[in-house]
């Protein structure tokens, strides 16, 4: 729907509008947790290519970062799914 075709449908146009500034606002947080997954590699990246004498100590930071990783991950599968279902949300208001 062009922009147009909003203007002329004022009650659609105010919830097209939303719905755009919605999808935005969730797709810059996928930006960002996808953002906090990189550093995260990043960090076990550096993480496992240092030496450490406490091996225990080396492997809990390890699995922590693990965790944190797929945490995040499961927080980046949410935020696509509501990025999905936003997008559906608009295509029905468009038509």
């Amino acid at each position: 729907m062009t922009y147009s075709q909003r203007a002329t449908h004022t009650a659609a146009s105010s919830d097209i509008t939303y719905l755009e500034y919605q999808i935005g606002q969730t797709e810059e947080h996928l930006k960002e947790a996808e953002e906090v997954i990189e550093v995260k590699k990043q960090q076990l990246e550096q993480h496992r290519s240092s030496t450490s004498q406490d091996r225990e100590a080396h492997k809990e930071v390890e699995i922590q970062l693990i965790d944190d990783i797929a945490q995040q991950q499961t927080v980046v599968e949410v935020i696509r799914k509501r990025l999905s279902e936003l997008d559906e949300e608009l295509t029905l208001l468009g038509d």
